[in-house]
């Protein structure tokens, strides 16, 4: 076991379970992007580079999303597109088997979570990435971060439940209203 990945996945892990406590999303992708960064050197530690490029350019893309959201506006589509491209793009360079598909695919996910302005759809997909994220870390050795997407996937399902409280939902028949408790 590589304990310096292992520290710096537990660094990762503090301020992730930190971000999806936030009900600002300008705050959310700050601790985001610190937690990505901890999560690059640990896969870089470790020669996982499929799950180091994911992240390094996840970091980028939460550096554009918090200038836009203290802009007030949205991330361009282009932009957004441009980063998906990337990610399949350095994805296939660093294809090192069947597990490296993983955290490309998770990033591409989740850059579609976060770009659009809906922290339901944030967290629902934070979820399926976290469960992801557990089948690579446990094949490349990342076994703090196996820890971190446990505490990832309460996190999300915490903030995800936090976020849908008091929602009303609409369909053709007739409208529900939930209760708080």
């Amino acid at each position: 076991m590589n304990v310096l990945a292992q520290i710096f996945g537990a660094f990762a892990l503090l301020v992730l379970v930190i971000s999806y406590q936030q009900k600002k999303r300008i705050r959310f992708l700050q601790l985001q992007m610190i937690a990505n960064i901890f999560y690059v050197l640990q896969y870089f530690v470790l020669h996982a580079y499929s799950g180091m490029i994911s992240f390094i350019i996840s970091t980028v893309k939460m550096i554009i999303f918090q200038i836009d959201e203290s802009k007030h506006r949205t991330t361009n589509i282009l932009v957004f597109i441009i980063l998906e491209i990337s990610f399949i793009f350095f994805g296939i360079l660093t294809y090192d088997g069947l597990y490296s598909i993983i955290p490309i695919l998770g990033a591409c996910m989740f850059t579609y979570g976060a770009w659009q302005r809906n922290l339901k759809i944030t967290y629902f997909i934070a979820i399926i990435v976290a469960v992801m994220s557990n089948v690579y870390d446990i094949a490349v050795g990342a076994y703090i971060s196996v820890i971190s997407n446990v505490f990832e996937l309460v996190a999300s399902l915490i903030g995800f439940r936090k976020v849908c409280r008091g929602i009303v939902i609409k369909n053709n028949f007739h409208t529900v209203h939930t209760v708080k408790k």
